[in-house]
């Protein structure tokens, strides 16, 4: 063979080996970046789902926050009421931005409640109204890149039966007032429902009012409701003052007017249980329950005092003084026993009290007063019957200074902030996106 052309393949052989070698590292190189590219996106996927994971949380944190604040007394807070009006400033509340800081980083959130006509947000065609609303949580990542925002509506869950009381006064027994009593009621024509007798005879001032005959509508702005970020409304329809646009029916001249509604045996044939759920949604362990809840169970009433929502005391309760609830934040406060009243003492909401109610002092009840009249305190932890027997008439005594003005809007109305601890979130209202 010649020797040039062994020569010749010799060199043609390593040009092989180099070529080879260059694709192989081509084909490394693109694998290379190929990796890297997918690492890279691999970790922005992660960055993102972390940065996501982040955003929701703070989102369903302020929404946790929002329901929480929203529950102890919706938009009618400090902060969207005027100081000096008691008027609601705006349909739309800001909640302060909210924070979560551990040392590495810090998320942050918003709240916002929206009054405004909201049935287009899926809230089962709520009207606008201050006991129902939007709460809209955003929350933002500790980059402030990702964002998420979640919204649901809210509204009372409501203990009371059939919007509550429509008298001022309920008793399951006799009413018999030896002091002084003044029943107002500018939302009806009825005073004082009993189901046994009413003697207001006996007190020399003892007497009844309802609306006068041109107080209708009730409200000033022509709502037949009372509408309490209306100053006018509520200085006519709340005022202590009995000679307020009404007029008197029954005092001790005048006899029992019709407003007064006594015998009636549709009341008087109920006890107990069945008396006390003509008023409830929920039984007595029930109720028992929420006030549990908020850690509202006492075994003195002057524990109640400054207190809202549902607030149970256990066994008869003496009255000495001060305020429980408020315009802003009624409450509903049942006693588990009898209820003594002495020295001034104001109650916003309804005043239910099981057994028998002997007034002394003055007392100020804005809202309703149900007494129940049983013989003794029921035993609440196993479902039991009540004792079947009533309390020895009357079951309303006393020779003090009772003030019953009628107010509704506490219970399951419109109007109001929705009562502390009753927030439920309205079903298929969760929006997410």
């Amino acid at each position: 063979m010649n020797k040039n052309l062994l020569s010749t393949i010799k060199k043609q052989q390593g040009a092989a080996t180099l070529l080879t070698a260059v694709i192989i590292l081509i084909a490394i190189t693109l694998v290379s970046f190929l990796s890297g590219k997918t690492v890279l996106n691999e970790t922005k996927i992660t960055a993102d789902n972390y940065r996501t994971t982040q955003a929701v949380s703070a989102a369903n944190y302020a929404m946790d926050y929002g329901v929480n604040y929203f529950d102890n007394g919706g938009f009618t807070q400090d902060g969207n009421v005027d100081a000096v009006t008691g008027e609601v400033i705006a349909d739309v509340l800001v909640v302060p931005s909210l924070e979560s800081t551990d040392d590495t980083q810090t998320t942050s959130a918003t709240v916002l409640f929206d009054n405004t006509l909201i049935a287009a947000g899926g809230c089962n065609n709520k009207e606008k109204s201050w006991q129902n609303g939007r709460i809209t949580a955003t929350g933002v990542s500790d980059d402030e890149l990702a964002t998420r925002t979640i919204t649901q509506c809210v509204g009372p869950i409501g203990l009371i039966q059939n919007g509550g009381p429509k008298q001022p006064l309920v008793a399951q027994g006799q009413v018999f007032m030896t002091g002084n009593a003044s029943i107002v009621n500018r939302y009806t024509d009825t005073t004082v429902w009993s189901g046994d007798e009413v003697k207001i005879g006996s007190s020399s001032s003892m007497k009844t009012y309802i609306r006068v005959d041109t107080l209708s509508p009730l409200s000033a702005s022509g709502n037949n409701f009372l509408d309490r970020t209306d100053d006018t409304d509520l200085a006519r329809l709340l005022n202590v003052e009995t000679t307020s646009d009404t007029q008197l029916v029954s005092n001790r001249n005048l006899g029992n007017g019709l407003d007064i509604i006594d015998d009636d045996p549709n009341l008087g044939n109920l006890s107990g249980l069945a008396f006390f759920e003509n008023f409830f949604k929920v039984d007595r362990i029930g109720f028992k329950s929420q006030a549990d809840d908020l850690s509202q169970v006492f075994n003195s009433i002057s524990d109640a005092v400054g207190k809202s929502g549902a607030i149970w005391i256990e066994g008869d309760a003496h009255l000495t003084g001060g305020t429980i609830g408020s315009i802003a934040k009624p409450a509903i406060l049942v006693i588990n026993g009898d209820l003594t009243s002495t020295g001034n003492s104001t109650i916003y909401g309804l005043l239910y009290t099981t057994g028998t109610y002997s007034v002394g002092g003055t007392v100020n009840v804005i809202g309703s007063n149900v007494v129940e009249g049983t013989v003794a305190p029921i035993t609440i932890g196993t479902e039991v019957a009540s004792p079947p027997a009533a309390a020895p008439p009357p079951v309303v005594s006393g020779h003090g200074t009772l003030n019953l003005i009628f107010w509704p809007a506490f219970a399951d109305g419109d109007n109001g902030s929705p009562m502390v601890g009753q927030t439920a979130v309205i079903s298929g209202s969760w929006r997410d996106w």
